[in-house]
C-alpha cells in the first residue's frame, strides 16, 4: 500500500523535497514507516525523528496522520492505511 509523506522544516531542507509516496506493507505501523525512512535517508534522519532505540519520537518531532495528531491515534504504534497523509513536523523556534 502507499502512504503520502509530507516533510517540513529541516527534514524538507535536507531532503530537497516537500513530499513523496512511500510503499509499505499492509498493516504497517507508524514506527515501521519511520524506520523505513531512516534506512532510506540515513542516520541524520533517524536522529531527527526517533529517540535512541527507535522506541519513541525524538524530542521536538510531531506527526499527524490525515490531520490528526499522532498522540491521539495511539502514538508510534498507530496502524497506517492505504492513502494516509503523514506529516512530519519538527518543532522550530521563531518569532520576533
Amino acid at each position: 500500500m502507499k502512504v503520502h509523506v509530507h516533510y517540513f522544516g529541516l527534514i524538507r531542507t535536507q531532503l530537497h523535497r516537500k513530499e513523496e509516496d512511500i510503499e509499505v506493507p499492509a498493516k504497517t505501523l507508524v514506527i515501521n514507516l519511520l524506520v523505513k525512512l531512516s534506512d532510506m535517508y540515513g542516520e541524520w534522519f533517524r536522529r531527527e525523528v526517533l529517540n535512541n532505540g527507535d522506541e519513541s519520537l525524538a524530542e521536538g518531532m510531531a506527526i499527524t496522520i490525515n490531520g490528526i495528531a499522532l498522540v491521539q491515534m495511539g502514538g508510534i504504534k498507530a496502524q497506517l492505511t492505504e492513502g494516509d497523509q503523514v506529516m512530519l513536523l519538527p518543532f522550530f523556534a521563531g518569532g520576533g
